[in-house]
């Protein structure tokens, strides 16, 4: 314990002083967990007009209303899809591969339009989130539609593409959910809602959207759906009106398997936490020793960390895992100051005094140890109720 001589006495350091470092560094802990985001109940792009699915600026997806809501005169397209493969998942590049096949029915109000319009099947619909068309396929079955009973036509579509995830999010991450969505959208301009209206449905034979080769390394499959929305486009594309056109999205959602996400990012982030905070026992005359640990700790954050988000696209908000690792960084920053303040008090006390400073030391070390813990469990647990 450091000393101070006044009028020939020496006045020990006030015995507060222990425990103000320990606050101090604490503070910088609480300071540095704050650093964790709240997803707010809006999902990001949502507006006024509740109930859609992304909206950049002048575009909007939107579910579609009602069939009674519907302009009387619509032209509807049932359609079916089938994915077979779902493969080569990239999370930096929001990108994913499926296979599959998708197959449409029709009317013959449908089909006469189709004529008169020069429509053939290839180019009825389109994938609209498909990416890197040069490498991918999109056709149909047969040259020709099959006309079924009643007059009614039928065309299957096979694919094999690379699609863009437009509504991922990783505020859970590592244990969220992935959104993969295949959107099948229809393509001529006189199909768009100024002219013709043409919809598109569910099949009303569809049982089944998965085969059997429909799992994600690494995931699940919670649920699949497969629901019509309306796309209205931001521009005019240089005509009068500002087209609309129908779609239906199949989402499949895949849910992270806990286990393997909680060992290869979680576990390793325990271990490091655990061995920071165990160092307070070290004896306090271990100075060299106790310094050591945390300044070596924060190194393997600083890796663990990067090497995580290796694997995940630029984010401008903080995962459930950067929020731990957040207060990981202040713990073991906050550790430092309390050893470096310890190894400084321990080294220049009087011999006969050293016994004393130890215990401060020792009692200092176990409120931080108490304090740490509840801070790390209180950002994990209101870090995951937030997300």
């Amino acid at each position: 314990m450091d000393k101070k001589r006044r009028g020939g006495f020496r006045v020990a350091a006030p015995p507060g002083c222990s425990v103000r470092i320990v606050c101090v560094a604490l503070l910088l802990s609480l300071a540095f967990s704050g650093l964790s985001c709240s997803r707010s109940s809006s999902s990001p792009g949502q507006g006024d007009e509740g109930g859609f699915v992304l909206q950049p600026e002048g575009e909007l997806v939107i579910p579609l209303p009602p069939l009674e809501d519907l302009r009387e005169d619509v032209l509807i397209i049932y359609t079916g899809v089938l994915v077979d493969k779902v493969y080569e998942l990239s999370l930096v590049s929001r990108t994913f591969s499926a296979d599959g096949y998708i197959w449409l029915e029709w009317p013959t109000s449908v089909q006469e339009l189709m004529d008169e319009k020069g429509i053939g099947p290839t180019d009825l619909i389109r994938l609209a989130n498909r990416v890197e068309i040069w490498d991918s396929l999109f056709e149909p079955v047969s040259d020709t539609p099959r006309q079924l009973s009643a007059g009614r036509f039928y065309q299957r579509y096979r694919f094999s593409s690379r699609f863009y995830d437009d509504e991922i999010e990783f505020l859970k991450d590592p244990f969220g959910k992935l959104n993969l969505p295949v959107i099948v959208e229809v393509a001529p301009p006189p199909m768009s809602n100024k002219y013709a209206d043409v919809i598109l449905l569910p099949h009303h034979q569809e049982n089944h959207f998965m085969g059997l080769s429909g799992s994600l390394s690494g995931y699940r499959l919670s649920t699949s759906t497969f629901e019509p929305y309306l796309h209205r486009y931001p521009t005019r594309f240089g005509s009068w009106y500002q087209p609309t056109f129908s779609q239906m999205r199949l989402e499949m959602v895949y849910q992270a398997d806990y286990w393997s996400a909680f060992v290869n990012w979680v576990f390793p982030l325990l271990i490091i936490m655990s061995v920071v905070l165990l160092s307070p026992s070290v004896a306090g005359s271990m100075g060299d020793v106790r310094l050591a640990i945390p300044s070596t700790a924060l190194l393997t954050l600083i890796f663990l960390q990067q090497s995580y988000h290796d694997e995940l696209p630029p984010l401008p908000y903080l995962t459930f895992l950067d929020q731990l690792f957040a207060v990981g960084y202040a713990i073991a920053l906050g550790l430092f100051a309390l050893f470096t303040w310890g190894t400084n008090a321990y080294v220049k006390a009087e011999p006969d005094e050293r016994k004393s400073i130890s215990r401060r030391i020792d009692r200092a070390d176990l409120v931080f140890q108490v304090v740490s813990v509840i801070v790390f469990t209180t950002v994990a647990v209101s870090a995951w109720v937030r997300t």
